[in-house]
């Protein structure tokens, strides 16, 4: 654009070849402004046309009866409004865009394979048509008189869209609202509100394993009509992510920051000492015990043995690579089923040979793991491992912005991501989690349709390719995932998207039932003591198989 407006420039004001073109110079200022995230108003549009006042606001409004520009109000009055680029408009300017590069091409003999944009770019990212442009703005938002209030956790998505709200307010035509809160306290305020006669919020972040209690206690409310109303096209999101965002056959939420836990390798680490990268749990075995105290303060591995939910979801997904669910799960292919959970399905499966082997390798691998592993969480865990200071580490994509995006890290561009490791004759399979957007029950049907167009705007693929930008390595979206600015960021993206298409993530490690946190709750006391030294693994499977049958003979299952 910068090269486009400098050229014109020459010809219209430094030599007066030609005269001044304002709808040219309105168009170039409106799309910069839209990349830029910028308000545009009738006012600097005018100016920017460098042409007389009554010349400039008849090609403004020329461009909007063309269907180029559009007018959003921003009062109830509808005498403030912002000017905003339409979809027509970006998509005429991104086609402009890519035949100029190609003439660039042609001219300077840049390009290399018959005049393909796709063969040459100019020192940053490939511009081609799969490229997602900045998101534009809804034509028509809930409006500006509304507050639409979202209850989310402190995770990078929604830290972003909390930094950027007054940007999406603009986007959205609405005032959002944003409170961010750690992910036990957010558990505690969704219940909490559901007790308000009006939820005082319009739409709540869940984490997946949630949504089944959620849902059976009528806190959040399915988005099935809504969907077929509007002809929901859900087809671009992976499926473990859409599928995970459902319970008993029915949606219950938008899928926007999904995570799956993997195995982070230093590659560096291993292409030193001769290793391969682990595909079984022997191979971790014995990539720890060579790699521990290979150098000064370094661990074979640091693992989650924190009390509580840390340990407690350590073990529920190392279960699932010995190849069983934390509860007695229907077979379904090479996994199990969730779409129907009833009676001895609740049946706790941990006092089993597969629970003892599971049980077992996490207490040999005690003998190589970071000495704070024992007191780690997900963020502690984390950072052991960008400090460099153990060689692998199981972890949720998410995080892995923690060393992907920091230069300074030990780890930064020396990390291989792989699917969990598998036990003896059991198949891959890497946990699926993360939060998807739901609404909770109670909203008026005009909330209901307002939250709803934010919803849907939040989890578009060019807003989730935003997201990517600020610091969120995740994409529930096949198209965002696919885009070569997204993939230029990290390798991560593009790895997780084949994982996905492998069918290699799956929810059924943490099934979305309403006893999960209970389970968690059991194991996460019963594991650690075990992990601890304070109890042998015999009575930490005993114990964590009676309580949890306890439990679920309570609610009446079996």
């Amino acid at each position: 654009m910068n090269f486009v407006d400098d050229t014109r420039s020459i010809s219209e004001q430094d030599v007066s070849l030609s005269s001044i073109d304002p709808r040219w110079n309105i168009i170039s200022y409106a799309m910069r402004r839209h990349l830029e995230g910028k308000l545009l108003t009738i006012t600097s549009l005018a100016m920017a046309a460098n042409v007389p006042y009554g010349t400039a606001m008849r090609r403004v409004n020329e461009l909007i009866d063309e269907g180029l520009l559009m007018r959003r109000p921003r009062s109830k009055s509808g005498k403030s409004y912002s000017i905003h680029p339409t979809r027509n408009l970006i998509k005429y300017f991104e086609s402009f865009a890519m035949h100029f590069k190609a003439l660039v091409g042609r001219t300077f003999g840049f390009n290399t394979g018959d005049n393909a944009v796709e063969d040459f770019y100019f020192g940053g990212y490939y511009m081609a048509s799969r490229i997602l442009s900045y998101p534009n703005a809804i034509r028509k938002g809930p409006g500006y008189n509304k507050t639409i209030r979202i209850l989310a956790p402190i995770d990078p998505t929604f830290k972003t869209i909390h930094k950027f709200a007054s940007n999406l307010n603009e986007l959205c035509g609405t005032n959002l609202e944003v409170v961010n809160l750690p992910i036990d306290q957010l558990y505690g305020r969704i219940v909490k509100n559901a007790k308000s006669r009006h939820s005082n919020f319009d739409l709540i972040a869940v984490d997946l394993p949630w949504i089944g209690q959620l849902a059976e206690e009528g806190i959040i409310q399915p988005l099935d009509d809504i969907i077929r109303q509007e002809r929901y096209n859900s087809s671009d999101f992976h499926t473990a992510a859409w599928k995970g965002s459902s319970y008993k056959r029915n949606q219950y939420g938008l899928p926007i920051q999904p995570t799956v836990e993997l195995m982070f390798c230093r590659s560096d680490l291993f292409v030193d000492a001769g290793l391969d990268f682990p595909r079984t749990t022997e191979d971790v075995l014995s990539a720890a015990r060579t790699l521990h105290r290979s150098d000064f303060d370094l661990s074979g591995i640091v693992m989650n043995y924190g009390r509580g939910v840390p340990v407690a979801h350590t073990f529920v997904q190392t279960l699932a690579d010995h190849g069983q669910p934390v509860i007695n799960l229907a077979p379904q292919g090479d996994g199990f089923t969730v779409d129907e959970i009833k009676g001895g399905n609740f049946r706790p499966m941990i006092d089993t040979e597969v629970g003892r082997r599971t049980a077992e390798y996490l207490m040999e691998l005690r003998d190589y793991a970071h000495p704070e592993s024992l007191k780690c969480d997900w963020d502690r865990r984390i950072a052991i491992f960008s400090g460099g200071r153990a060689a692998m580490t199981y972890g949720w994509s998410v995080r892995a912005a923690a060393f992907e995006l920091d230069e300074d890290s030990p780890a930064h561009g020396r990390v291989e991501f792989i699917p969990h490791p598998h036990g003896p004759g059991a198949a891959t399979v890497s946990p699926i989690g993360g939060f998807a957007l739901a609404m909770p029950t109670g909203l008026s049907e005009d909330r209901i349709q307002s939250a709803w167009k934010v919803m849907e705007y939040l989890t578009r693929p060019e807003m989730l390719k935003w997201y990517v930008q600020h610091g969120n390595l995740t994409s529930p979206r096949f198209s965002t995932s696919a885009d070569p600015e997204v993939q230029a960021i990290s390798p991560l993206i593009g790895k997780i998207d084949a994982m996905e298409r492998r069918g290699e993530f799956q929810t059924w490690p943490r099934p979305p039932i309403p006893e999960f946190n209970e389970i968690l709750n059991v194991l996460g006391d019963e594991m650690h003591a075990m992990l601890a030294g304070w109890q042998p693994v015999a009575a930490a499977l005993s114990n964590s198989q009676n309580r949890i049958d306890s439990v679920m003979r309570s609610r009446g299952h079996y």
